[in-house]
């Protein structure tokens, strides 16, 4: 396949595998805001957590590919290197905790007949997914019990 011709410093899209390719010969580099380590796991994890908030902080529609990646690379340096252990762990930690915030958020904006379009804009792709999901069962739940009130 030919890639090209390209000007030192353009950005392209390409599927990942080809992307890591690329990277790795060191033909290429990842744009920043495609890289996940751990400063801006916890700076997203220190957004979910906050207590008082009920908003779903924005993610990057691939956040979840990005994360996946992310802890991959720290399981394998994690076998390769012991020290790299606790780190992992905290990871995987950190990103439980974000994981469930979300779900729990996601589920609340699912059972609300508020218009949740400016919520949705803020999510990863499978959360997306999962409130349309959420949110129909729910709604056909809710007719299901004024339907049956009304038989009666």
């Amino acid at each position: 396949m030919t890639i090209g011709p390209l000007k030192q410093g353009q950005d392209i899209e390409l599927v990942y595998w080809m992307a890591e390719e690329l990277v790795n010969s060191g033909i290429a580099k990842f744009r920043e805001e495609d890289i996940l380590n751990m400063a801006k796991l916890s700076k997203i994890h220190w957004r979910e957590t906050i207590p008082a908030s009920r908003q779903i902080p924005s993610l990057q529609k691939n956040f979840f590919f990005m994360l996946r990646r992310f802890l991959r690379r720290m399981n394998e340096d994690s076998k390769t290197d012991s020290s790299k252990m606790l780190d992992y762990e905290k990871a995987m930690n950190l990103s439980k905790d974000i994981v469930n915030c979300r779900v729990r958020k996601i589920i609340s904006i699912a059972a609300t007949s508020a218009s949740a379009s400016e919520m949705i804009e803020n999510m990863a792709a499978e959360e997306v997914e999962l409130y349309e999901i959420l949110n129909s069962i729910i709604n056909e739940w809710k007719n299901g019990l004024i339907k049956m009130e009304d038989s009666q």
